[in-house]
């Protein structure tokens, strides 16, 4: 009984850290209690094994989530090395989505077309675009939020009472509506536009894009984009799930496995020199891939930059890649020089004194 509540307060104090719901916390706390009970507190490969079993044969597959995630999150944080025999055992069977998904690169066609246009006055198209798809903010959301809502580096959603960081490259323009009580997109005569307004700007600027997609571009759409540089950043899918307000980690798996299998832009880690980290945190933000900050430590996928006396630890990043020909236009116009022989199915870049790789599949 003691060591049961011994591992127990340990995932408390644990999942307490974490930014997940109240109700996502306690249905965390509650599946690794039952899961403990069953085993008597003996956390080994066979006995994970017996419960997955007794899951499996007495619930439905839909119903295997609500156990398997919180499990996952437990054994993955005490006991790595029995996650790493029963991962595969721990996968849910899943019917795959049918939404759509655009690419990173097709995104960033989006997005210089929206400023283009800003940059001649329109400013809605590109704050609808980085709304939704570099902030992921819903229609419902983008059509509320007013220059007042705009504070200290955040944006407010009243409707949830949360908050989400503004990030480059839409933080220059959003700033510009700071304190101001005006809606950020608006009709002619000031008042908010309906959700479905949204749908029809996006529409025409698909068509200035010509980005083929099997039905038209939406604020839904856009919003994957979002999740999936998180998906890129964070090694939680449970923490992006609360952060974008799903109840179940199913879109957020989809996504993932979207990535995987068809997405544009994955990363691998290896080892390199790193002196200053300022240069990698820029690097990062000009992607729109979030960067976190845990006291010393910053944290971009699976990679951790920490502080080392005088010194950053010796990193260096991946990227595995489609169309490298296009990200190394990409790239370069961010202001990077590339380097890559005729050839040759990657190419380096500098950033500070971090090589970056980006690698073709």
């Amino acid at each position: 009984m003691l060591l049961i509540q011994k591992e127990l307060q340990n995932f408390v104090n644990y999942v307490s850290t974490q930014k997940v719901s109240d109700k996502t916390r306690k249905n965390y706390i509650a599946m690794v209690e039952s899961f403990l009970n069953f085993v008597d507190g003996e956390v080994n490969t066979e006995n994970v094994m017996k419960w997955i079993e007794k899951i499996r044969s007495t619930y439905k597959p839909t119903a295997w989530r609500q156990y398997f995630v919180p499990l996952r999150s437990f054994l993955q944080r005490f006991y790595p090395l029995v996650f790493s025999e029963v991962v595969e055992e721990l996968k849910v069977p899943y019917k795959k989505a049918n939404y759509e998904m655009i690419s990173f690169l097709d995104f960033w066609k989006l997005y210089e077309e929206a400023e283009k246009m800003a940059k001649k006055g329109n400013e809605k198209y590109v704050l609808l675009v980085g709304l939704a798809g570099i902030l992921g903010l819903k229609s419902g959301e983008i059509v509320e939020l007013k220059g007042t809502d705009i504070k200290n580096g955040k944006i407010y959603v009243q409707s949830d009472n949360t908050y989400v960081d503004i990030i480059p490259p839409i933080d220059k323009w959003i700033y510009k509506y700071e304190g101001k009580d005006e809606y950020l997109i608006s009709t002619a005569d000031g008042n908010p536009v309906k959700p479905s307004y949204l749908a029809l700007m996006l529409r025409g600027l698909q068509k200035k894009t010509d980005i083929k997609l099997g039905k038209p571009l939406s604020v839904e759409i856009l919003r994957n984009v979002a999740i999936g540089k998180h998906v890129i950043s964070q090694p939680s899918l449970p923490y992006v799930m609360d952060l974008f307000k799903y109840n179940s980690t199913k879109t957020i798996e989809d996504i993932a496995r979207y990535m995987s299998e068809s997405g544009d832009l994955r990363t691998i880690l290896s080892v390199e020199v790193v002196d200053d980290i300022q240069p990698i945190v820029e690097f990062f933000s000009k992607l729109s891939i979030p960067v976190r900050k845990i006291e010393h430590a910053y944290i971009v996928s699976r990679t951790a930059y920490i502080r080392k006396g005088e010194k950053f630890s010796r990193l260096n990043t991946i990227f595995v890649v489609r169309n490298l020909d296009e990200w190394q236009k990409f790239v370069e116009k961010l202001g990077y020089e590339t380097k890559r022989k005729p050839g040759e199915n990657y190419f380096i870049t500098l950033v500070g004194k971090l090589r970056v790789g980006f690698l073709e599949v």
